[in-house]
């Protein structure tokens, strides 16, 4: 097989889905791909020209340009990846960031008329976000304030839990926050905390990446823009391929948001519980949805009342039973999956909640009236 040389951090769960989906297109080419992880040392240049002499690679692919630029055999075909300045005639595959702040503003346009975006300072990629995020907001008739946070917090966000906690004291509550990170959604939702804030309560927020182990493991499970990164790691390999043949090839390649994943932190349409036995059933399906062994019985066991009461207080509050609550929450994951290019339909079920591939094709069809097949043609996204 054919060698293609990766020069990237394999680290971010997002980009291994970018990558993954590189593998699925470069496998149908007859190619392979191996990986350099970026150092900080002075032989960097040394060592990846080493790599190339040794792989004899027909193709490169760089997540990072630090100092090997310049070591990039000429007339190899390469791509690089959201590494922003690039050499000059080189493609670039990059976030449409836009995009993300856009689909943040949909997400959270059932709350309001109070918003807020949260970045970095000097980014160009978070301001980006947070303008979009704010345009959009404010088309829609609502009023939103953006803040930055200290450029040396995007390496460690908890560096902007202080100047956070100040940003949450100027705005009202309750709050809609979009922060162009996951990492700085978990900090908000932490400062937040520290206020005696509750989410979705007081704030709402939507974060970047889709990273389901941190979004798992914030104080409240955290909706996310899901970058298409399936798309990203298909035009990776167009690309690359376009400069083997010999054709012309684009300066920027862009990708853009998939959708976006809701769980707790964004509960639709939030209206507080009058029982907080409702509240704590409400804030348990939506961490736990996700999990096929989960069911009614779980959720009235959170509820810490009979069954017979539980059912009676959420239909009251909610105007559906606790297992249409569970479906809802499993279709709606299951609808973000869908649009994905390369969703693979046998593997929904389980990543969804749903037991068996039967239980989702029918629950599917009762909500939307056409097969998950169907459905994808007319909602796939394009980019």
């Amino acid at each position: 097989m054919k060698t293609i040389l990766v020069y990237s951090h394999q680290s971010a769960s997002g980009y291994k889905e970018l990558a993954l989906s590189m593998i699925r297109e470069g496998r149908r080419r007859g190619w392979r791909f191996a990986w350099v992880t970026p150092r900080d040392e002075v032989d960097e240049p040394a060592r990846v020209r080493r790599m190339f002499d040794f792989l004899k690679p027909i193709g490169f692919v760089g997540g990072a340009i630090r100092r090997v630029a310049t070591v990039v055999p000429k007339g190899i075909a390469r791509v690089w990846i959201d590494c922003g300045i690039v050499p000059p005639g080189d493609p670039h595959v990059l976030h449409d960031n836009a995009s993300f702040g856009e689909a943040a503003a949909d997400a959270l346009a059932d709350g309001g008329p109070d918003f807020a975006a949260f970045g970095f300072e000097y980014h160009s990629w978070s301001l980006t976000r947070m303008r979009a995020f704010a345009r959009r907001i404010r088309a829609s008739g609502g009023q939103c304030r953006t803040f930055s946070f200290p450029r040396e917090s995007l390496d460690n966000a908890y560096l902007a839990f202080e100047p956070m906690l100040a940003a949450l004291r100027k705005l009202p509550r309750p709050v809609s926050v979009f922060a162009v990170t996951d990492r700085l959604a978990e900090v908000a939702l932490m400062a937040a905390g520290a206020l005696g804030w509750r989410c979705p309560q007081d704030i709402r927020i939507v974060g970047v990446d889709d990273d389901e182990v941190l979004c798992m493991s914030a104080p409240t499970a955290l909706s996310s823009v899901h970058p298409d990164w399936a798309e990203g790691g298909r035009l990776v390999v167009e690309a690359l391929e376009a400069q083997m043949r010999g054709e012309p090839v684009r300066r920027e390649y862009v990708y853009g948001a998939a959708g976006v994943t809701r769980r707790a932190s964004t509960r639709m349409g939030y209206r507080r519980p009058k029982d907080e036995r409702v509240e704590r059933a409400l804030d348990f399906i939506a961490s736990e949805y996700a999990s096929p062994s989960v069911g009614v019985p779980d959720v009235v066991a959170a509820m810490g009342c009979s069954r017979r009461l539980a059912e009676l207080r959420f239909r009251e509050e909610t105007g559906r039973s606790i297992a249409e609550a569970l479906t809802d929450a499993r279709l709606d994951r299951a609808m973000v999956l869908l649009r994905r290019r390369n969703a693979d339909i046998a593997a929904l079920p389980g990543l969804c909640g749903f037991r068996t591939a039967s239980a989702l094709r029918v629950a599917f069809r009762r909500r939307m009236g056409m097969s998950m097949t169907a459905w994808r043609k007319a909602n796939a996204a394009d980019r």
